[in-house]
């Protein structure tokens, strides 16, 4: 039987994307949500606070990526242990941000349920892991998000003239990848 060439050296390789920020942090903490705007009431945190705070975390950890409305609920109790989900719209896609508040005074802890994989380190990832240059595509959309376990395919076209779809499996809201299936 004939070995594909992505194959032969990609199947355990993984790719970690090092210092770009390629998760919406694994935890932030020390948000206080009730300063970035008025609280609904002394015991709720205002639904535009944690907006806010969601609105700038994705802003300042993705400064590249296209988002539009930020959903989150109207209000949240101030109670420590409480959790939230935020729902970010991007193209094609969400980001669900889940929150959690850690004080009674209004610290929140923000974490993603999703990793965001810009297109382009993706189809490098799976390019450099060729055993022939390849001219990879993963799609059209400039990001993709997915959840740990959820596989991505892309597709990839060797020198040799062969083409091959690549499934690489995200490992965790970081953004680590692996590829796992040549075909």
């Amino acid at each position: 039987m004939r070995r594909s060439p992505l194959a032969t050296r990609s199947r355990a390789r993984q790719a970690q994307r090092g210092s770009a920020p390629l998760a919406l942090l694994a935890v932030v903490t020390g948000l206080l949500v009730g300063a970035a705007a008025a609280p609904a009431s002394a015991a709720t945190l205002s639904g535009t606070g944690v907006r806010s705070n969601v609105t700038q975390l994705v802003r300042s950890t993705y400064p590249e990526l296209p988002f539009g409305n930020v959903a989150c609920p109207e209000t949240v109790p101030k109670r420590a242990g409480t959790t939230f989900h935020c729902t970010v719209q991007l193209p094609g896609a969400f980001l669900v941000v889940d929150g959690t508040v850690t004080a009674g005074n209004g610290t929140v802890a923000l974490t993603a349920a999703h990793a965001v994989l810009p297109k382009a380190q993706l189809e490098q990832f799976v390019a450099a892991n060729a055993s022939l240059p390849a001219t990879v595509d993963c799609g059209p959309a400039p990001f993709r998000v997915a959840r740990a376990g959820q596989v991505v395919a892309c597709r990839a076209a060797l020198a040799d003239g062969t083409a091959r779809t690549v499934e690489l499996t995200v490992a965790d809201t970081a953004g680590t990848v692996t590829i796992t299936a040549v075909r």
